[in-house]
């Protein structure tokens, strides 16, 4: 058998984001306390004009993966600057089915936090409401989202509260560089959750011990145009949450840093490189592999969703299909089957 390659350890977060005008590039196992990612615009006479176009091209979100046997939700609020988008969308895993609960507005009018201790992400706009409440330092994190019902659509109630304290959860923090001073920030936790979803007059969601949740986190100075590829998948096993997250993105060196790994309870282990396959385009099998058969996970997408933006989808090309996995990961401290996971993925191109 080849010997794998393990990226290094995570290590202790640095206090803030960017120091003396310099990204603190690396992988972490906390939250980093200052999220400051205009200040690597550096100082001095011209500052100002390159904070203000540092800000304009910083993609930024707070999005959330949520659910139980029964149920997938996905929401964001986010903010690609020339617009704003809040979303939620609820799918249920045996009837294949989803609703969508989503819209579009003028980027000023919601907020995604930076730092994500007392602070929350927001957004309320044609009648959708959505707020993300962030207290990671007390081992909490709340998921609120309504809107009343609309023509043959429901109405939406969703509330619940993560348990992402140090006995329940393992954080996943990475700066990792684009360019010598252009990087990718996120922040990734699975965590047992709790709380209910209410669609028009039926509680649907969610089943006491197998509610999860999984939190990103994400502020990025992202080449042009914007691309990658992901997929991610949760479930709660004897109240332990397990899953796994695998990215191939625009970063620099793999190899050190990808955003790659597996979760089960508490531990956390990372995982090399992977690349990906779509024989068969979005709506076909997708596989995602590593160089060393530390991964290899096949996901078989049951429910279509997409977001096309301008002529030809030159602007936006995003297909993020909801299904069914299969396969085995190899950690470097622990294996994960994941066969009938569910969960989503994501091929995306921007250059809006």
């Amino acid at each position: 058998m080849t010997p794998r390659s393990y990226p290094p350890l995570r290590t202790a977060p640095p206090a803030e984001l960017v120091t003396e005008g310099r990204y603190n590039f690396g992988t972490y196992d906390g939250p980093i306390e200052h999220i400051n990612p205009l200040d690597a615009a550096g100082s001095g006479l011209f500052s100002k004009p390159r904070r203000v176009a540092r800000d304009l091209g910083l993609k930024e979100w707070e999005a959330f993966q949520l659910g139980d046997d029964d149920w997938f939700v996905l929401g964001a609020v986010y903010n690609a600057k020339a617009l704003g988008l809040l979303q939620v969308l609820v799918v249920d895993k045996h009837k294949d089915t989803i609703r969508r609960f989503e819209t579009k507005l003028p980027a000023p009018m919601l907020s995604v936090a930076r730092g994500l201790s007392g602070t929350s992400s927001h957004g309320d706009f044609s009648g959708l409401s959505i707020s993300l409440g962030n207290d990671l330092g007390d081992g909490s994190l709340t998921v609120d989202a309504t809107r009343d019902a609309r023509g043959d659509d429901p109405s939406l109630a969703l509330h619940v509260t993560g348990d992402c304290s140090p006995e329940s959860a393992a954080h996943l923090v990475i700066v990792h560089p684009f360019a010598d001073n252009d990087a990718l920030y996120s922040h990734k936790t699975m965590m047992p959750m709790h709380g209910s979803l209410v669609l028009g007059d039926e509680r649907v969601g969610f089943a006491d011990d197998q509610g999860f949740l999984i939190l990103d986190d994400h502020h990025g100075d992202y080449p042009r145009p914007m691309k990658y590829d992901w997929i991610t998948a949760a479930r709660r096993v004897d109240g332990r949450v397990e899953g796994f997250n695998l990215t191939d993105n625009q970063i620099r060196n793999p190899e050190v840093f990808n955003e790659n790994a597996i979760w089960i309870g508490d531990t956390l282990d990372r995982l090399p490189p992977v690349t990906f396959e779509r024989p068969d385009g979005p709506w076909g099998p997708w596989r995602a592999r590593d160089a060393d058969g530390a991964v290899d996970v096949t996901f078989v997408p049951v429910v279509q969703s997409t977001m096309h933006v301008g002529p030809r989808k030159a602007l936006a090309e995003y297909y993020a299909p909801y299904g069914w996995f299969s396969g085995v990961i190899h950690g470097e401290n622990t294996t994960l089957s994941v066969d009938g996971m569910y969960g989503v993925g994501e091929q995306k191109r921007i250059t809006v």
